[in-house]
């Protein structure tokens, strides 16, 4: 009876901290739509750091949402920190490749992005490869 009890409580457990998991993604996602952003591939990313605090070592994760938008043929991956507000664009998705988008540019509209992605700042490389505008 108590295997029983136990095996439920897991059970609920994990349950309640997949929802929260895809709770947070989809928060992330219906920002992103409100931004303009049609289809949005919203994934999640830990991160662990380890920290060495005198003779202690002091172990802290960081949850990272991800979303992936496709603008103008190019598959864009924005980025957020679980429980704060704004997100960054991060990462231009192209030829296998993931170059790092130049300054981090921060809670972009939709229409933003493709001033941002017709205009002539700098841009990761591969870009003109997926880009159509």
């Amino acid at each position: 009876m108590r295997n029983k009890i136990a095996l439920a409580v897991v059970g609920m457990t994990s349950a309640s901290v997949l929802m929260a998991c895809s709770s947070s993604e989809s928060k992330f996602a219906d920002e992103l739509k409100a931004a303009g952003f049609g289809t949005v591939q919203p994934t999640t990313e830990t991160e662990k750091k380890t920290k060495k605090v005198g003779t202690k070592t002091v172990k802290s994760s960081t949850k990272v949402l991800e979303a992936v938008v496709r603008v103008k043929g190019c598959d864009l991956e924005f980025e957020k920190v679980s429980g704060q507000s704004g997100y960054w664009l991060d990462e231009l998705h192209v030829n296998g490749q993931e170059p790092e988008w130049p300054g981090y540019p921060e809670n972009l509209r939709k229409q933003q992005v493709e001033t941002l992605l017709a205009d002539s700042s700098q841009k990761p490389a591969g870009f003109t490869s997926c880009y159509k505008p």
